[in-house]
């Protein structure tokens, strides 16, 4: 199967098994959205979406809540996860992606 063009973000990567075989794979990058900052009960909240995982970091805080779904729609998974760093998007980001990779790892054979 030849997907030409590829969508944005997606790769191919061919294989050649020991015994001539080629198998192409395609692989897509996780779905994000954001980060946003939103208002929760009077307080700022930045909201990152990676690969299915919602990171909510109240300004000031030094822990955040995840969630699984989307920004506009989740449910809790965890509470309390401590984060270190200045409030911003790229500290989110970078932490929401490092958080999610290591979580995936876990049930990698």
């Amino acid at each position: 199967m030849n997907l030409n063009p590829l969508p944005p973000g997606v790769r191919a990567e061919t294989f050649t098994y020991s015994n001539g075989k080629q198998e192409t794979i395609y692989l897509a990058p996780y779905e994000s959205d954001g980060p946003k900052v939103a208002q929760v009960n009077g307080s700022r909240v930045l909201v990152y979406m990676y690969a299915a995982y919602v990171f909510r970091w109240r300004e000031s805080a030094t822990k955040l809540n995840i969630g699984h779904g989307t920004i506009d729609k989740h449910m809790g998974l965890w509470e309390g996860v401590p984060i270190s760093g200045k409030w911003h998007p790229d500290t989110l980001t970078q932490f929401a992606q490092q958080w999610a990779h290591k979580e995936f790892r876990k049930y990698a054979k």
